[in-house]
């Protein structure tokens, strides 16, 4: 590893040969710390290094490690100093350089690294009842009987039945079952194991396209081999163009479907329990977040529901 350190030199559009000379004993110095205080090995830090400690000279910054590794010089390194690079190589850069600038300060000067503040994600918004019925026609009128039945299940499971991509990518021909009174049931497995009832729009259309499923066969996309990839349906809808008329623009997502099916649920009142135990989300602060997409209570309809019944 010193070996590779120090034979180290970076190509000269990089930085130019006369600046590396300079600064050279100060990027091997910087490497040999940062590789022993992790995470990367010189293979990766060099470079990133390189730059940066070029960059700091033209500034007529002091080479020294403790300005050099500061998070504000990283941050400007990488907006001011890495203009000429690819969207995605500056990307790496940052990460590489942030992460490294944090073991070394946290190994060499005692300085832990300042607390990164993460907002909470907004949810996705709910579909409004016309683009879920143009999706639906969508779905229905793709050329094939494969295309036609992987977008109904998808589509059925995801706005019927709520299931999230990691839930949905694993339910088999025997997993969809028709109950009592022409209910369908959908056994969940994985890490979220319950039994969901398909909302009753959708139910007819699920069990039609289950009884084209054998008992082992995946129901949506059979012919998919790594069940556990993130991209199983993002990929599929990937190959079909988006639809016309009032839902130009529209993307179909998994997660947009959930989230409509929780809404409607939460919307008509089902009890809180329940919509927890078939969505399979385990407290009440994960809904808590969908709270802003629920219609508002005329104020004389809450006052009658706050007051109850007449003994």
């Amino acid at each position: 590893m010193s070996n590779r350190l120090l034979a180290y030199a970076p190509k000269a559009e990089t930085v130019p040969p006369a600046q590396w000379r300079r600064i050279a004993p100060v990027v091997r110095s910087l490497g040999f710390m940062a590789v022993a205080a992790g995470p990367y090995g010189p293979d990766v830090v060099m470079t990133p290094l390189a730059r940066l400690v070029a960059w700091v000279e033209a500034q007529g910054l002091p080479l020294e490690p403790s300005v050099i590794l500061d998070q504000n010089t990283v941050e400007r390194f990488i907006l001011v100093g890495c203009r000429d690079m690819a969207a995605n190589s500056r990307r790496t850069c940052s990460s590489q350089l942030r992460r490294a600038s944090e073991a070394l300060l946290l190994d060499q000067l005692g300085q832990h690294p300042p607390i990164r503040l993460k907002a909470t994600a907004a949810p996705v918004a709910p579909y409004p009842p016309a683009e879920i019925a143009y999706w639906l026609i969508w779905a229905q009128s793709l050329p094939t009987p494969a295309q036609r039945r992987n977008a109904c299940l998808l589509f059925c499971l995801g706005v019927g039945c709520g299931l999230a991509v990691e839930d949905l990518v694993y339910v088999r021909g025997r997993d969809i079952l028709a109950g009592p009174t022409g209910r369908a049931l959908v056994k969940v497995h994985g890490r979220r194991p319950r039994t969901v009832v398909c909302r009753y729009a959708y139910e007819e259309l699920l069990l039609a396209e289950a009884a084209h499923i054998p008992a082992d066969a995946y129901a949506f996309r059979p012919d998919w081999q790594d069940r556990t990839s993130k991209h199983i349906a993002s990929d599929w809808l990937a190959k079909y163009p988006r639809i016309i008329g009032r839902c130009d623009g529209a993307v179909l997502q998994t997660q947009r479907l959930r989230t409509t099916w929780l809404v409607e649920l939460l919307n008509a009142g089902i009890p809180l329990k329940v919509i927890l135990k078939a969505s399979g989300l385990a407290t009440l602060h994960s809904l808590s977040r969908y709270l802003i997409f629920l219609h508002d209570v005329p104020e004389a309809e809450a006052s009658d529901l706050l007051r109850g019944a007449a003994a």
